[in-house]
């Protein structure tokens, strides 16, 4: 009987057989489903042929027995306090794009409850990582920063105003713009998520800055007309004040919304984190400048009325801090204005010389509810023996008191995707709830068990920073150095030698190679001239072996809506041996059984477990999780001691990657697109005051604030990440906001009410708009000051680095520009204004 004729009446049983799952070889048949109610006797009763008239059945030539199919992978649950481990199938599912995760979470749950009653008796579904609760989390932290900065703004805009009308007037701007951006977000599809929150939450200050500037103005000229002898019309009044102030808003607008565009052209991983709070924050912007365009003047109209025939005066806060910039930073700047550029020279170059100094990482660490611990064994650790060391750390990782669950996963699903060995194991960590020790403290705790347990290497971290490290290099690391040549032996030897260079720098000692090893193996190698002697080709012989060695699906078998494969192949026996499989009968093309020890070399010898390839060359990888947060200082020492000592052969090449090169490529990219922007607004200004002098002192005026948020990002931080850059866009936008209006002013007071190019010109121009200079600062900054203080909540890890630089920006760009701008513009500026007012530019209307 060929084995062919074997499979031949395995799959017609199959077609008269009520279910089954059938395993089997030239020996052996293993009917794999205990719950199948095939019977045994009848498939080894199919008959496969007739000699002379004898039958010959599947029962004379093979062994019909139940088994399973071969273990790729294995799971098990431990809960604290028992700390008993539970056999378990841990059931991953993945969210397809596009798709609400809370509303998909709510549903998954709902439909598990409804399975639960249909469940075998003592299995039950638990919930083990749950992607909602960070989300929760995070909605909840950013929903509770908006609401309690939007009081703090309200109590600095009464300190300021002191007028109840005034107030309600510019807190209207709030809600109303929200409601147009949510209605926007409607309208364009755009989700309300934990990034769009964020947005709304960096521009909970700055969406009343339109409506201050207005207010201002308008109460400020009522205020000034109650007390002429003779009034002006009340809503004429209320249409100039409004109107002299109506360009420099547009304008003030524009930049912001045109400093937030490069971080649409982010793409990635950080694109999608950005990319939200930028149209969140521009939406907003310009949602803020049509309520004041078209309601704020209406409000001003029904609420606000000053009692004609009065004096009406600033507050005691107001003249307070006019009086003291007027004889403080102003007398000095007017005065002796060339000391002053020195003083803020000296500044701006002493904060900048703090950048090379700070740490450079791509994101900001993640607050995550869960952790993830990834461990590996030596390749071709069995399975028996990875349940052995997975219990040695899931009992280590019980040991810590926060735990509350464990869930472990050994190698992968018999169909998964995910192909990874069976030395492989990774530990999803539950805590439980309240008040501990701090998430820093606890995590460390788990890495220093799990190192206890030999032979084994772990990496403790998130998930959600697992898989952002997984999708930009391909290694689950947040470093990855990558091997690439011809030889396998070679990329060992150069890996190995990588990693002991990485060993020997602190921060980078968590180093890992590539699970790639020499192995036992059973090799067979076909002898291409004997095997066309017997009329034999590799190809057939490879898949004859293949169908013996392997096994080969030859049918699907069903019973109800089960369904299961029928496999042929060699007992284990046969398998294991070489001696055996030399002894194998192989087919020939002319029906002659001919030993496999003719055609081919049977043999065991060693091989490597795997061959990994990339962009179609064979390549080793060394993961690093580094202990430090300076990852790009750290890479940078990496590349030039690897440099140094590691000799790397002919035709060999070393590519480092990661978050760190995440971090160079969108810091570049911002660079590049920010000097575009740049370009942009410099033109935008020309326009605007029609002289180059004015644009020109207006982009100079930036650095101003950017001195402000690097020192803070160096107090609080000591990092620079994409997350600070985005606050240096942000900073950037509003210190250009305050010249603007200081400038225009300036020239509105010279065009409008007969001032000369003079000090008291400039002075009272300062004065004048020192209450909506201070205001739309302090209503900016004080709106962020609870994520400057909350760095460890979920949620608020992107923008705790955001709000430190705006309101470290916010005070540098507000006090020296308070103090620079007029002194800049009485020094140089006669010509430009001048030649502006001349040219009857928008910036003197």
């Amino acid at each position: 009987v060929s084995f062919e004729e074997l499979k031949t009446a395995a799959a017609q049983s199959a077609s008269t057989t009520t279910g089954g799952f059938i395993d089997s070889g030239s020996t052996e048949i293993m009917v794999r489903n205990l719950a199948m109610t095939v019977q045994l006797d009848d498939i080894a009763r199919t008959v496969i042929k007739t000699i002379n008239d004898r039958p010959v059945s599947i029962g004379d030539v093979a062994k019909v027995v139940w088994g399973i199919e071969p273990m790729r992978g294995d799971a098990s649950i431990a809960v604290s306090p028992e700390k008993t481990t539970t056999p378990a199938v841990v059931m991953s599912i993945t969210k397809a794009p596009g798709f609400d995760t809370l509303r998909l979470t709510a549903e998954i749950e709902k439909a598990l409850t409804e399975l639960e009653p249909a469940l075998p008796a003592g299995v039950k579904p638990t919930l083990l990582f749950r992607q909602g609760d960070f989300i929760d989390h995070a909605i909840g932290n950013l929903t509770a920063a908006i609401r309690d900065g939007a009081i703090m703004v309200t109590i600095v805009l009464f300190l300021f105003l002191l007028n109840f009308r005034t107030t309600f007037i510019t807190l209207m701007a709030m809600p109303l713009s929200f409601a147009i951006t949510v209605l926007a977000f409607k309208g364009f599809g755009i989700s309300v998520n934990s990034m769009t929150l964020g947005g709304l939450a960096v521009a909970i200050g700055m969406v009343v800055d339109d409506a201050i500037v207005d207010v201002e103005n308008v109460f400020r000229r009522l205020r000034e007309n109650a007390a002429r002898a003779h009034l002006h019309p009340r809503l004429s009044v209320i249409a100039k004040a409004s109107g002299e102030v109506r360009n420099s808003i547009l304008y003030a607008t524009l930049l912001i919304i045109l400093v937030f565009l490069p971080l649409l052209g982010l793409g990635g991983v950080e694109g999608k984190l950005f990319a939200p709070i930028a149209i969140a924050t521009i939406i907003s912007m310009i949602a803020s400048f049509i309520v004041s365009l078209a309601v704020i003047p209406v409000l001003c109209s029904f609420l606000l009325n000053p009692k004609p025939g009065k004096q009406h005066r600033d507050g005691p806060v107001t003249r307070g801090m006019k009086w003291l910039l007027e004889n403080t930073l102003l007398r000095f700047s007017l005065n002796q204005p060339y000391l002053m550029f020195a003083l803020v020279a000296i500044i701006v170059a002493a904060a900048f010389s703090l950048y090379p100094r700070m740490g450079k990482d791509f994101l900001p660490a993640f607050r995550e509810e869960t952790a993830m611990v990834a461990a590996t064994a030596a390749p071709g650790t069995s399975m028996a023996q990875m349940r052995q060391i997975s219990s040695a750390l899931e009992e280590e990782i019980l040991q810590v008191p926060e735990v509350n669950k464990v869930g472990r996963r050994i190698g992968r699903a018999e169909r998964g995707d995910h192909v990874v060995p069976v030395s492989t194991a990774e530990f999803d960590v539950d805590f439980k709830p309240g008040e501990g020790r701090p998430r820093s403290e606890v995590l460390e705790e788990i890495r220093q068990r799990c190192r206890t347990v030999p032979g084994t290497f772990s990496v403790v971290t998130g998930p959600l920073a697992d898989r952002i490290g997984h999708m930009l290099s391909g290694v689950s690391a947040p470093v990855a150095v990558k091997i690439f040549g011809p030889d396998l032996d070679q990329l060992r030897r150069l890996g190995t030698e990588v990693q002991s260079v990485a060993k020997s720098i602190p921060g980078l000692e968590n180093a890992k190679l590539d699970q790639q090893s020499a192995i036992s193996q059973l090799r067979i190698e076909a002898d291409r001239d004997r095997a066309l002697a017997y009329g034999i080709t590799p190809g057939d012989l490879n898949q004859q072996l293949a169908s013996l060695v392997g096994g080969e699906d030859i049918a699907e078998l069903r019973e109800g809506q089960r369904t299961v494969n029928l496999v042929t192949r060699l007992p284990l026996e046969w398998r294991d041996s070489p001696e055996k499989l030399a002894e194998l009968p192989i087919e020939a093309q002319s029906g002659q059984h001919i030993p496999l020890s003719l055609v081919a070399d049977v043999r065991e010898a060693k091989g490597p477990n795997n061959i990994s390839r990339e962009n179609s060359q064979r390549r080793f990888a060394v993961a690093i999780q580094p202990t430090a947060r300076d990852v790009g200082v750290l890479v940078e020492r990496l590349q030039k001691e690897v440099t140094a000592r590691v000799k790397l052969p002919e035709g060999y090449f070393i590519s480092y990657e990661g978050e760190f090169q995440a971090q160079k490529d969108a810091s570049l990219r911002i660079a590049l697109l920010t000097v575009v922007v740049l370009a942009v607004i410099a033109f935008l200004l020309y326009g605007y005051f029609r002289t180059p002098f004015f644009a020109f002192q207006v982009l100079c005026d930036i650095p101003l604030a950017l001195v402000g948020g690097l020192v803070f990002t160096w107090i609080k931080l000591d990092n620079i990440s994409i997350a600070t850059l985005v606050g240096f866009i942000a900073v950037a936008g509003v210190a250009a906001r305050n010249s603007i209006m200081l400038i225009s002013h300036y020239l509105h007071l010279m065009q409008h009410e007969g001032q000369e190019f003079t000090k008291q010109t400039v002075i009272r121009g300062t004065r004048e708009r020192l209450v909506p200079v201070l205001m739309t600062a302090l209503s900016a900054g004080i709106g962020l000051i609870l994520l400057v203080l909350a760095a460890d909540q979920p949620g608020k890890e992107i923008l705790h680095p955001v709000a430190v630089v705006i309101v470290g920006g916010l005070v540098t760009s507000t006090l020296l520009g308070l103090g620079v701008t007029p002194a800049v513009f009485l020094t140089f500026g006669r010509k430009a204004a001048i030649k502006s007012i001349e040219r009857e530019s928008a910036a003197s209307h």
